[in-house]
């Protein structure tokens, strides 16, 4: 299949969701022709697009994609879909631009009704993310080594989560990458274990691979420390994307509960759920001491990944969408 794909427009993280998508398409043989966003504004993309002649136009979010674009897209007789992956934190910008897609998938399974009902149309579907087997992969290497590995944006819950471990955190080798987590009350204490910035995917990788234990702390779903809004207080359910990436890359992971998680991974047996920071303070000191256990679970979660959750394994329901609604 030819697809057109027009990437995010955005920064870390959704530029390397871009990397992902484009190879998980090359992965089951499209023939893609990256787009960045900015140059569907100029006066070729069309001509460009008549040339090309894709059987479908892809895009990330939609947000920075002008809406009157989408509708010349339609116009020249072209099916496009957009994959929206901020929700619900996201949800009163993402459904602005929904109803002008052809095709929508979600990463969020609790928002599809509320989808259907605006965009008056059922090509609406549950869509988690995958993991890029191009970077997140299997790296040994002690100089990422710690017992206990935090990547992420310190929003509010996983600051508060923080804190409340901190005492037991300060313990251990300790690694706490992103931004926002000068913010924690126990910064003064935590600061030297603490990378302030985003770092690349490749040493993300590297960071789960050589990890004793990641720890992974969904997001709020009520959360607006970026100025997102989710006025429908819609809960999440389903995992986020790290759950796939530090599988991929070997790691282990304690991660908090959501509803959908156990449809991907075998909970207490492809990774590790706790319920409040007691529960997580005895499954850190449990886990740290059983390194045969951990590296069972890594194990199991990693083979499933490979088998189940990559992006061309995501992407093949996107063909097959397409394909069965022509």
């Amino acid at each position: 299949m030819k697809v057109l794909y027009v990437n995010s427009g955005h920064w870390w993280p959704h530029n390397n969701l871009d990397y992902g998508i484009i190879n998980g398409f090359l992965q089951l043989h499209c023939q893609i022709v990256a787009v960045d966003v900015s140059n569907t504004e100029e006066a070729n993309f069309y001509d460009m697009l008549q040339d090309f002649n894709p059987d479908f136009v892809f895009t990330l979010l939609g947000v920075q994609l002008n809406t009157e674009t989408v509708r010349k897209i339609k116009n020249f007789g072209y099916k496009i879909g957009v994959w929206i992956v901020d929700d619900p934190y996201d949800i009163d910008q993402s459904l602005k631009v929904a109803p002008y897609y052809d095709y929508i998938f979600n990463t969020e399974k609790n928002v599809i009704d509320i989808y259907k009902k605006v965009v008056n149309h059922d090509n609406v579907y549950y869509l988690p993310l995958g993991s890029n087997e191009v970077t997140f992969k299997i790296n040994k290497d002690v100089r990422y080594k710690s017992d206990i590995c935090i990547i992420g944006t310190g929003y509010k819950n996983r600051l508060e989560l923080i804190d409340k471990i901190s005492h037991e955190l300060i313990k251990y080798n300790t690694k706490i990458i992103g931004i926002l987590w000068d913010r924690l009350k126990s910064y003064s204490i935590l600061k030297n274990n603490i990378l302030l910035g985003v770092v690349s995917d490749e040493d993300a990788a590297k960071f789960y691979s050589n990890a004793k234990i990641n720890l992974n702390i969904h997001r709020a779903y009520d959360d607006d420390t970026l100025r997102r809004l989710n006025s429908y207080k819609i809960k999440a359910l389903s995992p986020n994307n790290r759950i796939f990436d530090i599988s991929l890359a070997g790691g282990f992971q304690i991660v908090d509960y959501r509803e959908d998680l156990g449809k991907f991974y075998e909970i207490d047996k492809e990774l590790i759920v706790f319920n409040d920071e007691e529960d997580l303070i005895e499954k850190i000191e449990y886990y740290l001491n059983n390194e045969n256990v951990r590296n069972e679970i890594a194990k199991k979660a990693y083979l499933r990944t490979v088998k189940e959750h990559l992006f061309a394994h995501r992407l093949a329901i996107v063909l097959e969408v397409i394909k069965n609604s022509k």
